[in-house]
């Protein structure tokens, strides 16, 4: 951990800054040139003469003032590069009492202190400083939130490393393993298991080779009583290669199997979105199903309808008037279905024809829903069903000329 913290603090650590041109803040001459020829034996690594010349040019320096100020801030960088972290923070914590910076001088400045106070494991200190850094700040850098998320686990503040480290995980593209094993973590020691579990879902989309998250993901199931899952798990570990995408759509199979379709369209769709298998007909279909099985229909339609152009069957289409009929919007089921109804085949055709035929019904439609009914009766599956609503529909034409003949 100190590692890691060390690295983010040279990775994003500011360069010693540009001396003000601000009339408010004009170094005098003498402290200018001092502070130059400091800096360039900084750049040469002749930090002990850097330091001699800066240490000397401290003493002729008035407390409080602007000048004093920016030198004690060039000692912090000059420790900061050979690593003398508690030495650096102690000459940036004097620096910023002096209040004599410019403000966004100030801003970077109480940014470095914060990252060198945790680099240097003073975790509460460096934790506050970089907190009030972060609420001035108006975009901040990724690495700030893993730092946080790091250092709020080193004093056990698990909550707040899951925010932190979800920010993180949240802004990044590609985020990296390590951040999700962090979350991982703090959800553990706060004993929030199913939140566990879904970070170990994700992580063995994107590293299904890795089989401590399997384990780790049998073991979770197990503690939560599902017993039946946890073998599941354990067995498909066992018994598939665990470096190969076939194993996750297994994976989602088997959710499937055990009637939990949401995670198994949660698995499918981050692996298809990381690439970790294709977006091809076949994986949109499990998708699909899964999203269906889930009764997600908005998710459903929007996969079905990725499907349309892939599927000259008419099937796509029909499974889209399905979820379509199931929110009851009844002029997309037509529009869908009209067009490759006469393509479908057997029962399928016969379930077209009643949908349409329900469809047109509800929007008061009936000549249309009497004829859709007519053909489905056709069907040996539909016909049963077909002739209720045909004899329902009969009778509302009978009482309607009834009431006009009357």
């Amino acid at each position: 951990m100190r590692k890691l913290l060390t690295t983010l603090l040279l990775l994003s650590l500011s360069v010693p800054p540009v001396l003000a041109q601000d009339e408010e803040y004009l170094l005098t001459q003498k402290t200018y040139e001092a502070l130059s020829k400091a800096q360039e034996l900084m750049e040469q690594t002749q930090f002990g003469e850097a330091g001699r010349r800066l240490n000397e040019l401290l003493a002729q320096t008035e407390a409080g003032s602007y000048d004093r100020a920016v030198v004690q801030q060039t000692i912090g960088y000059l420790h900061s590069e050979q690593a003398q972290y508690d030495r650096a923070a102690a000459a940036f914590q004097e620096a910023l009492d002096a209040d004599a910076l410019p403000e966004d001088v100030t801003h970077n400045l109480r940014y470095n202190l914060a990252q060198i106070l945790i680099a240097d494991g003073q975790y509460s200190k460096g934790i506050a400083l970089m907190e009030q850094w972060l609420a001035s700040e108006g975009q901040a850098d990724n690495s700030v939130y893993v730092l946080l998320a790091t250092a709020y686990y080193r004093v056990e503040n698990f909550s707040k490393v899951i925010e932190h480290i979800r920010t993180a995980i949240k802004n990044d593209r590609d985020p990296k393993e390590d951040w999700y094993r962090l979350q991982l973590s703090a959800h553990m020691s706060l004993n929030q298991y199913k939140s566990a579990i879904n970070v170990l879902e994700i992580l063995i989309t994107r590293y299904p080779h890795r089989k401590i998250y399997w384990d780790q993901l049998a073991a979770l199931y197990q503690q939560q009583e599902k017993e039946f899952t946890s073998l599941a798990v354990r067995m498909l570990a066992d018994r598939l290669d665990l470096g190969d995408p076939k194993t996750l759509v297994n994976l989602a199979d088997m959710y499937r199997y055990l009637r939990v379709p949401y995670k198994s369209g949660k698995l499918l769709e981050r692996a298809m979105n990381e690439g970790v298998i294709p977006s091809d007909f076949k994986h949109l279909e499990k998708l699909a199903d899964s999203w269906m099985a889930a009764r997600e229909d908005a998710l459903a339609a929007e996969t079905l309808k990725q499907m349309l152009s892939k599927d000259n069957s008419g099937k796509t289409h029909l499974k889209l008037a399905q979820v379509y009929l199931a929110t009851e919007d009844w002029q997309q089921v037509i529009d869908t279905l009209s067009p490759v109804v006469g393509s479908l085949q057997g029962n399928n055709k016969g379930r077209a024809q009643l949908l349409l035929g329900t469809s047109y019904f509800h929007l008061d439609q009936l000549e249309q829903a009497k004829a859709a009914f007519s053909r489905a009766m056709a069907f040996e599956s539909q016909s049963s069903q077909a002739g209720q609503w045909l004899r329902h529909i009969d009778d509302i034409l009978q009482r309607q000329n009834n009431a006009e003949t009357s």
